[in-house]
């Protein structure tokens, strides 16, 4: 295994305070490091797509964000050497764990993002047969970039295929960065835009496919993957604990009581987006993410589906029939996605749902509720101030954590409360 450059330690060392900076939530794009998963596109179109409604609540910035128009051009491709050069020295860094390097090129990058990929430099050993699509920026002098790449694992002979988009800017000294700081209105409803092109989701999808069917077919792939995710999970936590016992106690104190003055103040909604996906042919639906679970039913081809999430071993879990299931992800195309407010306790869920260029607003009733009262934790697990996995992170809970769950909604997400904090944690984790 390759020396690492720069250690988790000696990093945080030099930082002020890893929580002072989560709590700051201007952050839009927030990478996925260990690019096998194949979500970096859906994450950046999500996260534009939610503060695309943040600016339709406001006329002002609804009007800027009007004031960039979206070309439609098909992506270039190693069409900028600069670009290029970037890419490849951010990837050199990330397969070394050189996180001075990183937090270089990579302005605005969240710290548990900058530790995720530090610890996932133990597992890869480089990136191979990198190719860089672009499309134009907003800006003058920016780009988006979809990169394609296949990584190298220690440990597994084949390299895995993976896709990360970046939103690359020009500084005042002319040179190229990742840019993962976007406060504009303006330049996220233009990503969101750029981002759901026919292009760029024929892309996502080829590689999606790639990689599912890679997956698929090896389980002793499949299990590594397993294995590496549990070691990421527990390394980042295990460092964000650290940071967190060497805090000074008054600052945490003082940064709660900040925190609890604003969710006072903040709004009873959170924002949760789903896709609609269509089958492109006849597939098992299935109980559980496994091709051993129980047929409850099969789809029939172009039938359509509420995708609630793609979970990185290539299956998708949907809804059906007034409950969930799953199916395989491969044999599904994304047409539409949902943006949905939901109450916080319970209220009613206003929907805004796009499918085929067609929008509609529909009255839903109130989230349904399940089992509450003490709950163990089944896995490692973030504990966020809000229904979404871009929420603030609160804390890190590790197996067999007792909480005290307050309410479970149908969004897949639980209102829970640990040692007077109360949070959110996806449903699935809790026994």
């Amino acid at each position: 295994m390759k020396k690492k450059k720069n250690s988790p330690s000696s990093w945080r060392n030099n930082k002020k305070s890893i929580f002072a900076i989560l709590g700051d939530n201007k952050k839009f794009l927030m990478p996925v490091i260990f690019v096998l998963a194949v979500v970096a596109t859906v994450s950046i179109a999500l996260t534009a797509n939610r503060r695309a409604n943040e600016v339709a609540q406001n006329p002002d910035e609804a009007e800027i964000a009007a004031t960039y128009e979206v070309p439609e051009v098909q992506m270039e491709e190693n069409a900028h050497s600069d670009v290029n050069a970037l890419i490849e020295k951010y990837y050199a860094a990330s397969a070394e764990g050189d996180a001075d390097t990183i937090a270089q090129i990579y302005k605005g990058l969240e710290d548990t993002e900058l530790l995720k990929a530090i610890a996932a430099a133990d597992y890869i050993e480089d990136y191979e047969n990198i190719t860089v699509y672009t499309k134009p920026g907003p800006l003058q002098g920016s780009y988006v970039a979809y990169v394609y790449n296949e990584v190298k694992l220690y440990d597994y002979e084949k390299a895995v295929p993976g896709l990360e988009t970046f939103y690359i800017c020009t500084d005042e000294n002319d040179n190229l960065y990742i840019n993962g700081d976007i406060a504009e209105g303006n330049e996220i409803e233009y990503l969101r835009q750029i981002n759901v092109q026919a292009d760029v989701i024929d892309l996502n999808n080829k590689v999606a496919s790639k990689y599912n069917e890679m997956v698929s077919s090896d389980e002793t792939l499949a299990e590594l993957l397993t294995q590496m995710r549990s070691g990421l999970q527990v390394s980042v936590g295990e460092a964000l604990a650290s940071s967190e016992a060497s805090s000074n106690a008054a600052a945490a104190e003082e940064a709660f009581v900040e925190e609890a003055a604003a969710e006072a103040t903040s709004s009873d909604v959170t924002i949760v987006t789903t896709h609609t996906i269509r089958a492109t042919d006849v597939v098992n639906i299935r109980s559980s993410d496994s091709e051993t679970a129980d047929i409850i039913s099969k789809t029939s081809k172009g039938q359509e589906f509420t995708q609630v999430e793609a979970l990185a071993n290539g299956w998708s879990k949907i809804e059906y029939n007034k409950g969930y299931a799953f199916v395989k992800t491969e044999f599904f195309e994304v047409v539409g996605e949902e943006t949905v407010e939901v109450a916080n306790e319970n209220q009613e869920e206003t929907t805004t749902s796009t499918n085929d260029n067609k929008t509609t607003e529909t009255e839903s009733k109130p989230a349904t509720t399940a089992k509450t009262g003490k709950m163990k934790v089944m896995d490692s697990v973030r504990l966020r101030k809000s229904e979404s996995t871009e929420s603030e992170i609160l804390a890190t809970l590790y197996a067999g954590t007792i909480v005290n769950v307050k309410q479970q909604y149908a969004n897949g997400w639980s209102k829970v409360e640990y040692n007077g904090t109360t949070g959110y944690i996806k449903s699935e984790f809790l026994e």
